[in-house]
């Protein structure tokens, strides 16, 4: 009997476009390396910032056409439909997969809806298959309790890799009790 798809989540806060380039690129250049399917939705486009960063950086030019063929450009697509064909043609059966997710608090929730919606529509024909999301949030671009999103993930990613979440941060910190 095969395993069920497995859904591992992280999220990662970065505060500036050129910083989640560059604490994007080792990650992106290991998952390549260990040739793992990287799918993006974006609502920026950071073309740009991924074209400087790989410029400045001494990475095989074979690697910096397929980091360069990951799409780096905005999805702005709010369509169940669209985010459908995108998982469809993107996602690799018996294969683990990472899915980037990048914007507002309101975009990332969107995206993992249509994700956990397109799981659940095709649990059958992705059994065996392990999908890592990684939601990435700008500091400045939410006002809410981080603990909100941090019981919402298992794992952080940052520059200096991927933690479990209690390495990080504390997590139900019992109040001291005063006598």
């Amino acid at each position: 009997m095969k395993e069920k798809c497995a859904i591992k989540k992280s999220c990662s806060f970065y505060i500036s476009d050129m910083h989640f380039a560059t604490m994007l690129m080792p990650f992106i250049k290991k998952q390549i390396e260990n040739e793992i399917n990287v799918t993006t939705f974006l609502e920026n486009n950071y073309s740009n910032n991924i074209e400087l960063v790989l410029a400045r950086t001494k990475i095989e030019e074979k690697q910096k056409k397929e980091i360069l063929n990951i799409n780096w450009r905005e999805n702005k697509d709010n369509k169940y439909s669209n985010i459908e064909k995108v998982l469809k043609n993107k996602i690799i059966k018996n294969k683990e997969n990472i899915i980037i997710i990048n914007g507002s608090r309101e975009y990332i929730e969107m995206e993992n809806e249509f994700i956990k919606k397109f799981i659940e529509k095709n649990s059958k024909k992705y059994e065996g298959t392990t999908i890592f999301i990684m939601d990435f949030y700008e500091v400045g671009s939410f006002n809410e309790n981080i603990t909100e999103i941090l019981n919402n993930h298992e794992i952080i990613f940052n520059t200096s890799g991927e933690h479990k979440i209690e390495e990080v941060f504390e997590r139900n910190v019992p109040e001291a009790k005063v006598n």
